[in-house]
């Protein structure tokens, strides 16, 4: 191999690791993260939910001044908007209705996974028992 073969071949072998290490410092980088956020998630979570807290202590406060103000007709659309963001969350009446939904698709599932069974069943037929070849009698010397 002449010396400008065994450069090139160390220069895409040196491109190759770096690429390779590239990679390696990515999983690592990663995973630092991961791990970090995980430690940190409930931490931040827990501080959402104090301030979301506050937060909702805050409006009823505001909302028991404002609401004798407030025409029949602003209010349904507050009461309205709350429960639009509470069906959202999973959290109002639609979560029941959600629930009815669900096990409905999961019933037709089944249905579905029932027939599919049939189907395969009818086309996928065990195979038979292969036939022994019969052993040949020796012949007669005579």
């Amino acid at each position: 191999m002449s010396d400008k073969s065994k450069k090139d071949m160390d220069i895409a072998r040196k491109i190759w690791l770096a690429g390779i290490g590239a990679y390696g410092r990515a999983v690592d980088d990663a995973t630092e993260a991961y791990a970090k956020v995980g430690k940190e998630t409930t931490k931040i979570f827990e501080d959402l939910v104090g301030k979301g807290a506050e937060l909702e202590g805050a409006v009823a406060t505001v909302a028991k001044s404002v609401v004798p103000e407030m025409t029949q007709k602003h209010r349904a659309q507050v009461e309205d908007r709350m429960e639009r963001m509470k069906a959202a969350l999973g959290m109002g009446e639609v979560a029941a209705d959600q629930q009815e939904h669900i096990e409905s698709i999961e019933a037709r599932l089944d249905v579905i996974e029932e027939k599919i069974d049939a189907v395969l069943a009818a086309v996928v037929k065990p195979k038979a028992a292969p036939r022994r070849a019969r052993a040949k009698k020796p012949a007669a010397k005579k």
